[in-house]
C-alpha cells in the first residue's frame, strides 16, 4: 500500500513539473517563436545535443546508471537534480550555452536550459531499446500552443546517442503525458496542490 501511494505522489510531482513548464512556454508570445525557423539553428542545436549525448553515455558507463535527474529544473546550474548539474559534477565540461537552443526566444534562453529530460529513465541501469528511447527533447514540446523550434520540428536526443529532427513527438509526450495530466487533475481535485498549480494555470496541452 505504501509503495502504491509513493508511486502516485511521484507521478503527481512529475506531472506538476510538466504543468509548470507548460505555463512557462505558453507565457511567451507565439511571434517570438516564429522568427526562429532557421535551418542553421536546427543544425547547431542538434550538434549540441549530440555532444551532450556523449557526456550522458560516459556518465551511464561510469556510474552504471542514467542520470537521476528531474524533468525540468527551475535552476539548471544550481539544482542538484538537474541534468546540467549532474553532468557538471561528473566532470563532463559541457559549456552552458550548449544547453540552450539558438532558436529559442530570449525569455526562454534566460532560464539557462531549453530541453526537458526523460525522468522516467532517471537512475535506471539500462534501457531495452535505446534507439527508440528519448532522453532530451526541446521544451516547446510540452504544449500545442507553442510552435516547434525548427523547420523540421524538434531535435530529440535518444539513448543510443543519435539525434533526430522530427515533427512527430514521442508517445510519452503526446498520449501518455496528456492522459496522465488529465488523471492528475482528477486526483488532486480538492487537494492543496490543485489551488497551487491548477487554479491559476492556463490550459496545459501536452502534445
Amino acid at each position: 500500500m505504501k509503495n502504491r501511494r509513493d508511486q502516485r505522489w511521484l507521478l503527481a510531482f512529475s506531472l506538476i513539473e510538466l504543468m509548470a513548464v507548460t505555463a512557462i512556454v505558453t507565457s511567451i508570445p507565439a511571434a517570438q517563436y516564429a522568427k526562429a525557423q532557421q535551418k542553421a539553428h536546427q543544425i547547431e542545436c542538434g550538434s549540441n545535443l549530440q555532444q551532450i549525448g556523449v557526456s550522458i553515455t560516459a556518465y551511464q558507463t561510469g556510474e552504471n546508471k542514467f542520470p537521476d535527474a528531474v524533468f525540468y529544473p527551475d535552476k539548471p546550474f544550481e539544482d542538484p537534480k538537474s541534468i546540467c548539474k549532474i553532468l557538471e559534477n561528473s566532470g563532463a565540461g559541457i559549456p552552458k550555452e550548449m544547453w540552450i537552443c539558438p532558436a529559442a526566444p530570449d525569455s526562454l534562453k534566460q532560464r539557462g536550459m531549453t530541453f526537458v529530460y526523460n525522468d522516467s529513465f532517471a537512475g535506471r541501469q539500462s534501457l531495452p531499446n535505446p534507439s527508440k528511447a528519448w532522453l532530451l527533447i526541446e521544451v516547446n514540446c510540452v504544449s500545442k500552443k507553442v510552435p516547434p523550434p525548427h523547420p523540421q520540428g524538434y531535435n530529440i536526443l535518444f539513448a543510443d546517442g543519435h539525434v533526430m529532427a522530427t515533427n512527430r513527438l514521442p508517445a510519452s509526450i503526446t498520449s501518455k503525458q496528456q492522459a496522465s495530466l488529465e488523471q492528475l487533475r482528477r486526483d488532486v481535485e480538492g487537494h492543496r496542490l490543485a489551488s497551487l498549480f491548477l487554479k491559476d494555470t492556463p490550459s496545459s496541452d501536452a502534445r
